[in-house]
């Protein structure tokens, strides 16, 4: 019988791998767009560029220092690698990171403005305030720096112009708050065009004509 990998290298590279491709197949990124990194001591696991998550295996993925410096992988690392070493650089709570382009949290990036108004979830995964980042070019020493100022003590921030930063303890944490994110974004558009979309159905929603039970 084949021998089941355990080591923690194995196991920290099995979860950036299923954190993939949950980003995937629940549509949080769009083709081979966004990144995820685990960190285990000295050395971060992230995905490769330009990479599909579904053909993604563990040869693929690259283990670098927290200089950025690659240790292990052929591949060249994601792009924004730089903003995944600044986040565990200033947060050394944070073990996992999970970059999406979710439709309603980067719609809601370019507006420049925190995410509001709050959500149960928001408290639930103990979120913090969710704030927009100043725009940078993707993959920049800049956009790394804009979302560490903002990013704070939260567990989110969104990149402005960009999509959604979150970090956890463990990717389950980290993956689990992206959905968070998505969700409380989702809910903030349809406030902000809810009360057009709800009048009519208000308006005809008043009582129901004489002898008639509603």
């Amino acid at each position: 019988m084949r021998a089941v990998l355990t080591t923690p290298r194995a196991r920290a590279e099995r979860q950036v791998l299923a954190a993939g491709r949950a980003l995937a197949a629940r549509d949080m990124v769009t083709g081979t767009t966004g990144n995820v990194s685990v960190r285990r001591g000295d050395r971060i696991v992230i995905t490769p560029s330009r990479t599909a998550y579904a053909t993604m295996r563990r040869r693929d993925l690259v283990t670098v220092g927290l200089d950025g410096a690659v240790v292990r992988g052929t591949r060249s690392p994601s792009r924004e690698l730089a903003l995944h070493l600044a986040i565990y650089a200033a947060r050394p709570d944070a073990r996992a990171l999970v970059h999406t382009h979710t439709p309603h949290a980067t719609a809601w990036s370019f507006l420049d403005l925190p995410l509001r108004p709050r959500t149960e979830e928001m408290d639930y995964y103990a979120i913090g305030e969710i704030r927009t980042s100043r725009p940078a070019p993707a993959g920049s020493a800049a956009l790394a720096r804009a979302a560490v100022d903002v990013l704070g003590d939260a567990r989110a921030v969104l990149l402005g112009h960009h999509g959604a930063v979150t970090v956890g303890a463990d990717l389950d944490e980290a993956l689990a708050i992206a959905q968070a994110v998505e969700h409380q974004a989702h809910v903030a558009w349809l406030l902000r065009g809810g009360d057009r979309a709800a009048g009519p159905l208000r308006r005809s929603a008043h009582v129901a004509p004489a002898g008639r039970r509603p």
